[in-house]
C-alpha cells in the first residue's frame, strides 16, 4: 500500500535525514539529506575533541553565539521538515495504487502531522532555551562598572546631612584608618606592603595570565529594610597559573577605609556605593561601583577589575534552580531573631544538611546564635558560595536549565566580560574545594569601637594588607588563608585553606 510506503519513509526520515530517501532507494536525495546532519555531529566532534564541555558552554555565552544558535535550529528545523515530506511523496509516488477512500486518507494526514510534530518539538525546546539563555545574558551582563542594582538611569537620590562630613582629605593622625593606629599584624604572613594598585575605569580582556581579581556583592534588599546596602563584600581572586582560588571577605561595618584617590571614607563601607550615588561629583569619571572596586583594591593591594552582584532575596531562586546545595554544619546554631523569609527564627544541628534556597540563605545570614557574629557569618557565605558551585559541577546537564537561566536573570549583575567565560569556566571546574582559600577580615585585624556612625569596626590597614599579601600572592604561588593555614585534604591539592570561625574542616557531604 502507497500509504503504508510512504509513511514508513517518512517517519524514517523523521528520525534521519535522508533515511527514508535510502529506504525508497534513491540514493542522490539521501546523501543531499544527510549531509547537514553529518556536517553537524562532525563539528560538533571538532569541538569536544580541541575544547572542554564547560570551555564550549562558556562559548555559548559569547556575544552572537546564541542568534547563531538559533537561526541555526530553526534552518535544521525546516531541512528536517522537507526530507520527511519528500520521503513522504516519493513513498506516494512509487508505492502501489491503493483505493482507501476518505476515512484512509484524513488518517495518513493525521499519522502525517504526527510524524511532524514530533520532529518540531525539540527543535521548539530548543529554541525555548535559547530564548531563555539570551534573555537572562541580557539582564546578567552589563556594561564596565555599571549599575549593580539596574538603575543606571535613575535620578540620583538627595544628599543626606552626614554626606559633606564623610570623606577625609587625608588620613588624619590617630584616626580610624590611620597605619599606626593597631600597629603591625599580629597573624597572618609576614610582608611588606605592596604598591596600591592604579584605578582602572575600564578594564581590558587580557589572556588570563595573571590573577583575575573580582568583587562579589551581596545587595541586601529584603524586607523591611529602606536601602539597599552592600552587606556582603567578598574578593575572590583565581589563579590560572596555580588552578588556585583564594576569597577574602571585608566586613561591611569597616570605616575609615582608604579609597582608591588616597582620600578616606569614614563612614561604614557599607554606605560607600549608595554615597557615590548621592555625591557623584566627589568622584568625577568614575562609577559608584568603581569607587569600592577601587576601595577595596587599595586595601587589599590588588587591582579589582570586575565585579558580580547578587540580590541576597534573589538567592534563594537561584539555589532551588540548581537543586539545593550540601553543606556540613560543625556547631548547632540557633538564632531566634531570624524572621525573614517564613521562618519564625532558625535553628539547625551539626552534619551534612541538603539545603533548599531559604535554609542556605538563612545559614548564610543568621548571626545571633551563640558564639556567632558578623565574622562568622562571613565565613558561612564562603561556605555557601563554595557548596553552590560544587553543585552546579556535580550536577552538569541534570540542571533545570530554564529555571537557572530564569533565577540568575533576576539576582545576579555583572560587567565580567563574556569573552573570558570559556577560559574561566573551564578552570573553575578543575578547582575543588581543597585549592580553594579563605580569610575572613575579623579581629585583631579591626577592633570594635562605637562613634558618631554606631557600632563600628575599626581596621589595621597594614595587618589587613599583609594578609592580603599571602592570600593573594604572584600567579603561580601557593596562597596562605586566614587566620591560620590548614592542610589541605587531599596530596594534589596545593593551595592552603583557612578555618574560618565555627567552620573547621569536615568531609564532605556524601
Amino acid at each position: 500500500m502507497r500509504d503504508r510506503r510512504a509513511l514508513v519513509a517518512a517517519f524514517l526520515s523523521a528520525v534521519v535525514p535522508g533515511l527514508g530517501q535510502a529506504y525508497e532507494g534513491r540514493v542522490g536525495p539521501a546523501l543531499l539529506f544527510v549531509a547537514p546532519l553529518a556536517l553537524l555531529f562532525a563539528g560538533a566532534g571538532i569541538a569536544l575533541g580541541v575544547a572542554s564541555l564547560p570551555q564550549i558552554g562558556g562559548a555559548l555565552l559569547l556575544p552572537g553565539v546564541l542568534t547563531t544558535i538559533l537561526v541555526l535550529d530553526i534552518a535544521l528545523l525546516a531541512w528536517r521538515i522537507a526530507a520527511v515530506i519528500d520521503a513522504w511523496r516519493a513513498g506516494r509516488r512509487r508505492g502501489t495504487a491503493h483505493a482507501g477512500g476518505r476515512g484512509a486518507a484524513a488518517g495518513t494526514a493525521i499519522v502525517l502531522a504526527l510524524v511532524l510534530v514530533v520532529v518540531s518539538v525539540p527543535h521548539v525546546v530548543a529554541g525555548w532555551y535559547v530564548a531563555a539563555a539570551s534573555s537572562a545574558i541580557v539582564r546578567i551582563f552589563a556594561e564596565p562598572d555599571a549599575d549593580p542594582l539596574g538603575g543606571a538611569g535613575a535620578t540620583p537620590a538627595p544628599t543626606l546631612p552626614g554626606d559633606a562630613a564623610a570623606i577625609a582629605v587625608a588620613v588624619p593622625s590617630g584616626s580610624p584608618a590611620s597605619p599606626s593606629t593597631f600597629g603591625a599584624a599580629t597573624s597572618g604572613p609576614a610582608a611588606s606592603p605592596t604598591p596600591i594598585p592604579t584605578p582602572s575605569p575600564s578594564p581590558t580582556v587580557a589572556p588570563l595570565a595573571n590573577r583575575l581579581n573580582v568583587l562579589l556583592l551581596g545587595i541586601d534588599s529584603g524586607p523591611g529594610r529602606a536601602q539597599a546596602l552592600t552587606d556582603t563584600m567578598i574578593v575572590v581572586s583565581l589563579d590560572p597559573i596555580g588552578r588556585t582560588v583564594s576569597m577574602m571577605s571585608v566586613p561591611r561595618d569597616t570605616v575609615g577605609a582608604p579609597l582608591g584617590d588616597g582620600r578616606v571614607y569614614l563612614p561604614k563601607l557599607n554606605s560607600l556605593m549608595g554615597f557615590a550615588e548621592r555625591n557623584p561629583d566627589a568622584f568625577p569619571g568614575q562609577k559608584p561601583v568603581r569607587v569600592l572596586k577601587d576601595t577595596l583594591g587599595r586595601m587589599l593591594g590588588i587591582p579589582i577589575a570586575y565585579y558580580a552582584a547578587v540580590d541576597l532575596p534573589g538567592f534563594i531562586q537561584v539555589v532551588d534552580a540548581i537543586g539545593g546545595v550540601d553543606v556540613v554544619v560543625k556547631e548547632p546554631l540557633n538564632d531566634g531573631r531570624y524572621h525573614e523569609y517564613g521562618f519564625r527564627g532558625f535553628s539547625i544541628d551539626p552534619g551534612c544538611h541538603h539545603m533548599d534556597g531559604k535554609t542556605a540563605l538563612a545559614y548564610a545570614r543568621i548571626r545571633y546564635s551563640i558564639g556567632q557574629n558578623d565574622f562568622t557569618r562571613a565565613g558561612r557565605q564562603q561556605q555557601v558560595l563554595v557548596a553552590a558551585r560544587d553543585a552546579v559541577v556535580r550536577k552538569g546537564l541534570l540542571l533545570d536549565v530554564p529555571a537557572l537561566l530564569d533565577a540568575l536573570g533576576q539576582t545576579i549583575r555583572t560587567d565580567f566580560p563574556r569573552s573570558l567565560l570559556p577560559q574561566v569556566a573551564d578552570l573553575a571546574v578543575g578547582i575543588d574545594a581543597g585549592r580553594v582559600s579563605r580569610a575572613v577580615v575579623q579581629p585583631p585585624l579591626v577592633a570594635y569601637a562605637d562613634n558618631e556612625y554606631g557600632s563600628v569596626l575599626l581596621p589595621d590597614l597594614p595587618g589587613i594588607l599583609a594578609v592580603a599579601n599571602g592570600l593573594f600572592p604572584a600567579p603561580g604561588l601557593t596562597p596562605v588563608g586566614w587566620p591560620a593555614p590548614t592542610p589541605t585534604p587531599t596530596a594534589t591539592a596545593t593551595a592552603g585553606t583557612s578555618r574560618a570561625p565555627g567552620l573547621t574542616p569536615a568531609p564532605a557531604c556524601p
